[in-house]
């Protein structure tokens, strides 16, 4: 059975309602273990809230991590120039992946930034690494800084 294009088009898009969609992208799936205990942490922070009022916020110590270049990548728009349809085209030497990019841990307070730390080079973030980074540079400088305090 032979049907058009713009047929089929309408009876997928006009008819059926389907509509074309992108997957997003989400770092990991979580277990419903994973999510439970996620609830459980969420609501006992509720309850100190509750119990504390605004002073358990200025207590709370939080970080994230991500992977950061040595340098800054240029972005395309800042490649665009004017030229005549006749000039040949630039060419742009790409950078090569070993340029570096380090892994980045941030820690920060209700009062701003506690600690900015960067793995060693080569090094392999797991459990024993990033206990060490929680007890060997975070547990002084939020002593130091007396964040979460």
């Amino acid at each position: 059975m032979d049907i058009s294009v713009g047929s089929a088009h309408h009876i997928i898009h006009d008819e059926l309602k389907f509509r074309k969609v992108c997957a997003r992208w989400v770092p990991k799936r979580l277990t419903p273990e994973m999510k439970e205990r996620r609830v459980d942490a969420c609501e006992e922070l509720l309850r100190r809230y509750e119990d504390d009022g605004e002073a358990i916020l200025q207590r709370i110590v939080t970080g994230d991590e991500s992977l950061v270049h040595f340098y800054e990548p240029e972005r395309k728009r800042q490649n665009i120039e004017w030229r005549h349809t006749s000039s040949p085209k630039p060419k742009k030497v790409r950078v090569q992946g070993s340029a570096g990019k380090a892994m980045l841990t941030f820690f920060w307070d209700y009062n701003g930034p506690i600690l900015e730390h960067y793995m060693p080079r080569g090094s392999i973030v797991i459990s024993a690494t990033y206990s060490n980074v929680l007890r060997e540079n975070l547990k002084p400088a939020i002593r130091q800084n007396g964040a979460g305090c």
